[in-house]
Order: structure tokens, then sequence, then C-alpha cells
């Protein structure tokens, strides 16, 4: 599959986008299991401080990000500005309310004490579609990031600038290498990582072929 970044209203290419190797996706494999092995999952604070800096980031970076997602796939620049600030309150309200929907929950029972806790799943293999570049990203980014799932992430073809700024975005807010990890991948490889032991959910959003 071909990842390409082409002005839609010029018609230029902007980017050509090397696939990943099979190789390459075994390595992030490998990258996101030491993430659930690492300090990570217990580190409520950490993720919670990660998901106020991505929104001040966001925040930061607004002009150039919406310039990324109008040049990837043609929105227009005051939508794209609006997506940006929309990525930034779904940041804060996860790191809001983190740790109150990760609390243990008691239960009434006459046998003795009963709860429900809260830990992660394991790794997220994430599909995503161009028409909310950052949108998307973000609504499976923040829950993931608030409980400490890692997730690997098959973005649009046409928008891997703003996949790439994403996983460059979720670095500089202080997640840890394999936290979030971009592919650019066809939905072969996604086939074969999704059949991978190790990945316990998908996130998608697409079509019925996909």
């Amino acid at each position: 599959m071909a990842y390409q970044s082409i002005n839609p209203f010029t018609n230029q290419k902007l980017k050509d986008y090397p696939p990943h190797t099979d190789e390459h996706i075994q390595n992030a494999l490998d990258q996101a299991e030491q993430i659930l092995k690492s300090d990570w999952p217990q580190q409520i604070d950490q993720r919670i401080e990660v998901l106020k800096n991505i929104a001040q980031k966001l925040r930061e970076q607004k002009t150039e990000l919406a310039k990324l997602m109008t040049l990837d796939m043609g929105k227009l620049i005051k939508q794209s500005e609006g997506e940006i600030e929309s990525c930034a309150k779904i940041a804060e309200y996860f790191a809001d309310h983190a740790k109150e929907f990760l609390a243990p929950v008691s239960y009434e029972t006459e046998l003795g004490e009963a709860w429900v806790e809260h830990h992660p799943l394991g790794i997220v293999m994430a599909v995503e579609p161009w028409n909310f570049p950052f949108y998307q990203l973000m609504r499976v980014f923040a829950p993931n990031c608030a409980i400490g799932n890692p997730v690997l992430a098959k973005h649009a073809g046409i928008v891997p600038q703003c996949a790439e700024a994403f996983e460059k975005l979720v670095l500089e807010a202080g997640a840890p290498r394999g936290v979030w990890i971009n592919l650019f991948i066809s939905s072969d490889q996604v086939q074969e990582i999704i059949a991978d032991p190790r990945v316990q959910g998908v996130a998608l959003t697409g079509s019925e072929g996909a």
C-alpha cells in the first residue's frame, strides 16, 4: 500500500512514505510488549501528565498541525483548527477523570468483600480513516493512555503527515517509546498483527471492507 501526501487542491505530491516491513512490525510489537512489562501501567500520575502535556502541545502547535491536515486531505483550515482543539479537550477530559474511571468499584454481597478492578488489557491495534485525521487517533489514544494499553496504529494512506505528527506529539508529551506506534502498513499486515497473541484488542473505524 502506498502512503503518499498529495495536496487535494493542487494534486501536488508532497511526500512519499515507504511502507514498514514485517521486521519493523515485529519490532513494534516487541516494543509495545515491553511497555506492558514496564512500570507504565502502574504509573497513573505519569499517564495523566502525558495527557495534560499533549493537550498543551496540541494548542501550542495548532496552526502547524491544522495546516498538515489541510494539506493531507483538504479540510478547511478553520475546521482543521477546530479539530485540534477538540483533540486537546479529549486529552484533558481523560486526564481529569482517569483516576475516577479507574478506581475500584465495590459490590455489596453477603459472601464477603467484592470489587471490580481496572487494569490494562494488552496491546491494541487501531485502524483509522482519513476524514478526521487527528480526532480519530486521539479518541483511541486518550482512554488507552489513561489505562495503560500500548497502541499500534494504521492510519489511512492519504494522511501520512498527520499520522507521523501524532506519534511525534505523543513522544514530545513524555510518553515512553512504544506507548503509541505509527505503522505504514497494508491491510494484510494488519490481519497478521491482529492474529498475534500479544494483541488483545482492535479499534476500528472504516468501511465494510475494513
